[in-house]
């Protein structure tokens, strides 16, 4: 029900029902009219009409709070932090506004919100512009409990304005918390080695092997008896590898793959339901589905490099029900569940899924169902991981597709061309007799005859079979898979290809898409889009590499060159927060050394250049979203591997690893090239580290850090530079393009390293781009910042491969490699859209402003390009760049957020007027005129719209 209509509609009962609402006899009263769940809502909205006055008032004077976050989210019901976070978008219509003071409350109850009372915190009026990451300071908060809060704020003037009551919920605070008991069946009790998995069949060697792996899915239950008025009810719940949870017949929640895979003998996330419309007084039935996920792997796949594993399928689930006479009760996973094998009788994530719709147990989510000949469930020992609240937002089906192309082959065989590559599944629609099989295969791609080709899925079968029971209409999709695919190929096999429907299912983190670019450039258009969808397509609760093959791993390479695009198109805050957290867990502990793929356990490898990613997203996450609490938690870990880094060096000079600029194109090239990645690395290592001690005040680790940095860069050139020809290494662009973004070459030799890069690009190379993941992502940076931004654009606009206009006239999706070989949906090449964001568009952060409270609009005037447009949902609010260049005239219109500023930098001859509106930007109010430098006319705005234009001289 819509909070908003409902205030309306119930104004003329107000008073009457405010005076009872607070009593347990006025809830007992219309419980059962309008049921639990609705009474919440409706004194939530009668609360709102009262806290409305204060909401008037600020939008009638043109201000409004639009949006309230705790930890990110609004209003969240799954907290598990003792000292949540509030931040706040405030919108105005007036320009150059400003926030000059807040007052955050919190208070138990919408009553003593509305009296202005913060019961449990009252922030006390504080004199900042500040409006995000606010945190809470008592220690008072309570488990499985709902807090309400609001924000005053005071502008520019000193006058107040009010935002509307929102709330949080908490989950589990502490781990005391969990009384249930892990369930499942097989053995109470699973050996496993100290380090807790098997990584390798080779580690059995020389035990009794007690692993007898059931690839079926399971089926567990149980009735439960709530004997009376329900007036709330939660569940927190999880099950590993993936689960389904079922009450009444319903399925809970719209989470598909869940939980979120992690590393799983250190940590485990839970989900957090609100189920009090689904249960009801009396017998209830409660159903768990399990799959085997990363979790219960089948040996095949016991590999470093795929898959660990952890123990058998298991599921932990707590439920807490609030009844209106004020007492609770708590159900939870024990020895009184039931189990039985479920439908799918083989499930992969690699190689798919059976499905037997003939050993469906129909109703068995139902308390009219016999369990009769179920089995009690195995109660496990509990595990040694930590249970944390999946507050991330959780994986789910997003687009569907139909198909745009049907082709027929021989014996009945059906290709369905989806006309996108994505992550997910299909689902179809199906009649047929009792037992005939249809048979499903993914591909990304297709050959010449028209079969599919399944090239790109290497070692993984990537198939999904649904064995009929003969209903008159059956509907199939996948559980506990997903694939990577264009392309879809039906064989049916015991009866012909009946196929009703069939639509592809578009699977990933609901991360919502918080920026759209947009230019009149329609390759840079396509390749936008394909990198949006690439981003969409491998991130399934984490950074992937690839959807489609035996690997789907979170490789650190390909997260740190798409991490800025990636935060440009979503909202990944909580998505990287969640990640950072299995990165830190899995540190070595003897050495300090980071993995580089993860969620996975710690596993040594060489590859600084991709373990490093761990420090780089750490600051660009700080930079961009102003999370100074994430630095200070990775702090004491970031140090540690810096330690290591140290002892693994040589007069500061790290050895060459295997991976370097992976995918480069240069001629000869040699895993691990150029050898110089690694210590340049370090230098940034140092750099970030040197940066995030003096956002956290540590002056001494500030000034080592900062002197680490100045010997390392010293080395590196004395080891790497060749003074006499101007060249590190190779020569190759990598090779200098990264030196040049680090800001480590002699300034004596700065322009011949850069005459030599855009040598090789532009004459030897004839502006193509040789360079591998690292290179295509830093090097076309570093020209712009130099001034060289019409270099990248050559490359960007390069019609001959190797090019992006070679994927884009083939692929929907950005390839793995240069070469258009294996992989057709791996994100990083696409690691360019954020130069569209922040070059084309002009959109650029000033680290030294974090979060945005100040940043840069300056779009590079590019040839043959008449137009472009960017918007991006920041912690503070909307920022948007739009140009264009029409009959001569320059004409860019930008959006400020409330309470930030902006250089505002406007490319145009020195002597051309720039106006505001029809007003010179000399006359206009508000708007300071900085001067002319580098080509663009330099102005500081703050908050508003504004619409500038400058003529050709």
């Amino acid at each position: 029900m819509d909070k908003k209509c409902l205030c309306l509609c119930i104004q003329p009962f107000c008073r009457t029902i405010f005076s009872f609402s607070v009593s347990i006899f006025s809830v007992n009263f219309l419980v059962p009219f309008i049921g639990a769940k609705t009474i919440k809502v409706v004194i939530t909205s009668l609360f709102i009409c009262f806290l409305a006055k204060g909401i008037h008032a600020a939008s009638n004077s043109g201000f409004s709070v639009r949006k309230m976050m705790v930890e990110y989210a609004e209003n969240p019901i799954n907290i598990d932090q003792t000292h949540p976070r509030f931040s706040w978008i405030i919108s105005s219509e007036e320009r150059n506004q400003i926030q000059s003071a807040y007052r955050i409350l919190v208070a138990s109850s919408l009553i003593n919100l509305s009296r202005n009372r913060g019961d449990l915190w009252d922030s006390g009026k504080v004199k900042s512009g500040e409006t995000i990451q606010h945190e809470y300071e008592p220690m008072n908060l309570k488990s499985n409990s709902t807090y309400y809060w609001k924000v005053v704020f005071w502008d520019s003037e000193a006058k107040s304005h009010e935002s509307q009551a929102a709330e949080f919920e908490t989950a589990f605070l502490s781990a005391n918390d969990w009384t249930a008991q892990w369930i499942g069946k097989g053995s109470k009790i699973e050996t496993l080695p100290s380090q807790g998995f098997y990584k390798d069949t080779k580690e059995l060697s020389g035990i009794t092997d007690t692993i007898v792996h059931d690839g079926n899915s399971l089926l567990m239950r149980r009735i439960i008896d709530l004997p009376r008025k329900i007036l709330s009810a939660k569940a927190y719940i999880t099950g590993l590898g993936f689960y389904e949870f079922y009450i009444n017949g319903n399925r809970v929640g719209d989470h598909v793959l869940a939980p979120a895979k992690t590393p799983y003998h250190k940590q485990i996330l839970y989900d957090t339901y609100d189920i009090t419309n689904l249960l009801t007084t009396g017998l209830n039935a409660i159903g768990i589905h399990l799959g085997n996920g990363w979790y219960n792997p089948y040996k095949k796949w016991w590999n470093d490099y795929r898959m660990q594993w952890f123990g058998s399928k298991k599921a932990l689930a707590q439920i807490l029900v609030s009844y209106t006479d004020g007492t609770s009760q708590w159900i939870t996973t024990d020895k009184n569940w039931r189990w039985t094998p479920g439908p799918v009788t083989y499930n992969c994530i690699y190689d798919g899924e059976v499905y037997d719709a003939n050993l469906d147990h129909q109703g068995w989510t139902t308390t009219g169902y016999n369990d009769s000949d179920w089995k009690p469930v195995t109660v496990f020992n509990q595990t040694r991981a930590i249970l944390c609240s999946h507050r991330m937002p959780p994986v789910k089906v997003h687009e569907t597709f139909k198909p745009i192309e049907i082709k027929s082959l021989k014996g009945g065989t059906k290709v369905y061309d989806l006309g996108q590559n994505f992550a997910g599944w299909v689902r179809i629609k199906v009649s047929g007799r009792r037992n005939t099989v249809l048979k499903i295969r993914f591909a990304e791609d297709i050959n010449v005859d028209g079969t599919i080709d399944v090239t790109s899925n290497e070692f993984a079968k990537a198939t999904a079979e649904y064995r009929m029971k003969g209903d008159s209409i059956e509907t199939y999709e996948p559980k506990f898979t997903w694939f990577g695919f264009k392309y879809v190929e039906i064989t049916a096999v015991n009866g012909p290809l009946n196929l009703i429907d069939i639509e592809g299912r578009a699977v990933y983190s609901d991360n919502s898409q918080t920026g759209t670019f947009r230019s009149d450039n329609q390759l840079v258009n396509k390749i936008h889009n394909a990198t949006v969808w690439s981003q969409k397509s491998n991130m399934i609760g984490y950074p992937m590499d690839c959807p489609q093959r035996d690997e789907r791993l979170g490789w650190f390479g390909d997260a740190q060159v798409t991490a800025e695009e990636a935060m440009f198109n979503f909202d990944m805050a909580l998505f990287y927060e969640n990640w950072f957290e299995g990165i830190k867990a899995n540190q070595d502990e003897k050495t300090g050394d980071i993995p580089i793929i993860s969620p996975r356990p710690y596993i040594h490898d060489e590859g600084i250049e991709w373990s490093s990613t761990y420090l780089t997203m750490l600051w660009q996450f700080y930079t961009y979203y102003g999370d100074r609490r994430i630095l200070q938690h990775h702090y004491s870990t970031m140090k540690r591997y810096m330690d290591f880094l140290d002892h693994s060096s040589k007069d500061l000079i790290l050895p060459k690893g295997w991976i370097g600029d992976w995918g480069s194109m240069v001629k000869g090239w040699k895993e691990g090239e150029p050898a110089s990645v690694p210590t340049a690395f370090y230098y940034l290592d140092s750099r970030i580290m040197s940066k995030v001690a003096q956002v956290l005040g540590n002056k001494a680790d500030e000034l080592y850090f900062k002197n680490l940095g100045e010997k390392i860069k010293v080395m590196y050139n004395k080891s790497y530079l060749n003074t006499e020809t101007a060249n590190y290494t190779d020569g190759s662009q990598m090779a200098n393009s990264f030196p040049l973004y680090l800001g480590i070459v002699p300034e004596n030799l700065k322009k011949r390293v850069l005459d030599n890069l855009l040598n090789d690009i532009v004459v030897k190379n004839s502006t193509h781009l040789t360079t591998g993941v690292l290179g295509t992502k830093y090097m076309p940076e570093v020209l712009a910042r130099l001034g060289r931004g019409d270099i990248a654009w050559g490359i960007i606009n390069q019609k001959s491969a190797p090019s992006w206009n070679d994927m884009m006239r083939k692929y929907t999706t950005m390839c793995e490699f240069w070469t258009l070989k294996q992989s057709k949906n791996h994100v990083m090449m696409g690691s360019i859209d954020s130069w569209f964001y922040k070059y084309m568009a002009g959109i650029q952060l000033d680290e030294k402003n974090p979060g945005f409270s100040s940043f840069v609009v300056k779009p590079i005037p590019l040839d043959s390009l008449g137009a472009a447009n960017a918007r991006i949902e920041t912690m503070r609010g909307t920022i948007s760049s739009e140009w264009k260049k029409q009959d001569g005239q320059l004409t860019l219109n930008v959006e400020i957020p409330f309470n930030t500023s902006a250089l505002v930098c406007i490319p145009g001859d020195e002597l051309a007027e720039v106006k505001v509106g029809r007003i010179p930007v000399k006359q206009a109010l508000g708007i300071e005129n900085l001067g002319y430098k580098e080509g663009t006319h330099i102005l500081k705005v703050r908050s508003g719209s504004y619409s500038f234009t400058i003529n050709k001289k």
